[in-house]
């Protein structure tokens, strides 16, 4: 599948798009929870507009939301090697064209354009980022005026008829990084391009702003927006405090969308703290700060009580399944190592998560194959091989979760450790994270 032929339904990209999708649903993602998908008119002619924190992984957040087939677009230097710029067609992705990549390049753009009606007409659903470009932490950021262009130009060129319609998309990770950290999904209230046809035919620019500032407003609530010079006792503050507001307000914690009203709401009175008592929030912020900082210097993740008890039972656990989990290692070795290695080393940590993805979606199944097929070779027993392939994924998961546990066991020594020997840092800590919550809580009770 070429440019010219990119709206066109392709059976091997569903092929393709299926076995990905399993992969980032119930491999790759712990949890991947789309919310309001119903209210998305598929039959209408959609531009979808997500924010953008995460590289590829937003994209392919909206691909798998639906069966269609979406088109997205992209930034053109990726498509000057003709293979990539082969396989990006097939996997339904646009050039975009800048200033920055030459003058004469922007007349490619022309030609774009005329694919992206097509799409548009098609009811494929074109899906472009609005912020223009990632970046790793949670705030909505001035959105640049690609998708108005796109979407009055293709309104101007089938005479106002399409009636297009834009749908803002929220994405939140758990985690950018993390392997099986959670995706929730958030779709809004589509609305359509005509409400700015009359802006449009008199002052371009006054629609698009008008466009882009209507788009952010509905894109806000979908999303964790942290729009504050304390951005990090923020987001630390709207994790720790998550459960017991979860607890006041009548939401099941374990929902990810709950979390999220629960998040939304810590940050809303955060905010109204930070209007009527700022230089109560400066202190709160200086508070989180060092509790932080106490916490990276004893390389521990919270203060939560550790007792030597369940130390010891998490260490005889470890032994007894040692086995188990050397078994999973040594089966998933290779491919773990090349999921793992190479993207540590791309500077972009919105970027690692991508690369992540797509070696282990290829790598992990081809290793596997190979692996069995060595198997049958050795000793020709189909039982035995049928056995070795089943038990290759779940040896994986045993692995994963050993390492999982080997973390909690490291941590929990290390807390142990320092309150035998009563740690000062350890001992501020703990002092100090109970009047961060008693505070948090004065905050949540009185800024309704």
């Amino acid at each position: 599948m070429g440019v010219e032929n990119i709206e066109k339904h392709s059976f091997r990209f569903s092929a393709l798009k299926a076995w990905m999708q399993f992969w980032h649903n119930k491999i790759f993602y712990r949890k991947v929870v789309y919310v309001h998908r119903e209210k998305v008119p598929l039959q209408d002619h959609l531009v979808f507009t997500p924010n953008h924190q995460n590289a590829l992984m937003d994209a392919l957040a909206v691909e798998f939301s639906f069966e269609n087939q979406f088109v997205f677009v992209a930034r053109s230097d990726i498509f000057k090697n003709k293979f990539i710029a082969r396989l990006l067609y097939f996997l339904k992705i646009l050039p975009v064209y800048r200033i920055r990549d030459g003058y004469e390049s922007l007349r490619k753009n022309e030609m774009i354009f005329k694919k992206t009606l097509d799409i548009i007409r098609n009811r494929n659903g074109f899906v472009i980022l609005p912020e223009g470009n990632h970046a790793g932490f949670r705030q909505l950021r001035a959105l640049k005026k690609g998708f108005a262009r796109i979407a009055f130009q293709a309104e101007e060129a089938s005479g106002f008829s399409l009636n297009i319609k834009i749908v803002p998309v929220g994405i939140n990770y758990s985690n950018y990084e993390d392997v099986r950290s959670d995706i929730l999904v958030i779709f809004g209230d589509a609305f359509p391009v005509s409400e700015f046809y009359a802006a449009y035919r008199t002052h371009p620019a006054q629609a698009y702003n008008l466009i882009k500032a209507k788009l952010a407003g509905r894109l806000k609530p979908l999303m964790i927006h942290i729009d504050s010079p304390f951005y990090d006792a923020y987001d630390f503050l709207r994790k720790a405090y998550c459960e017991e507001a979860c607890r006041q307000m009548a939401l099941d914690s374990s929902a990810l969308y709950d979390r999220f009203k629960a998040e939304k709401e810590i940050i809303a009175r955060l905010n109204r703290f930070e209007t009527k008592e700022p230089e109560a929030m400066e202190k709160l912020a200086d508070s989180v700060k060092e509790h932080v900082n106490l916490l990276r210097n004893m390389k521990l993740q919270d203060t939560k009580p550790v007792t030597a008890l369940s130390l010891l039972g998490k260490k005889l656990l470890l032994l007894v399944t040692l086995p188990l989990f050397l078994y999973g290692y040594i089966n998933n070795l290779f491919p773990w190592l090349i999921t793992t290695l190479y993207p540590g080393k791309i500077k972009d940590p919105q970027f690692r998560s991508s690369v992540k993805f797509a070696l282990s979606s290829l790598f992990f199944p081809l290793f596997y194959l190979i692996q069995t097929l060595v198997v049958f070779l050795l000793f020709h027993k189909p039982w035995l091989t049928l056995a070795y392939f089943v038990s290759l994924p779940l040896s994986a998961a045993i692995a994963w979760n050993y390492t999982k546990l080997f973390r909690k066991f490291v941590f929990g020594w290390r807390y142990v450790n320092r309150n035998i020997r009563k740690d000062p840092m350890l001992q501020k800590a703990r002092k100090l994270y109970p009047e961060l919550m008693t505070e948090m809580g004065r905050i949540f009770r009185n800024y309704k």
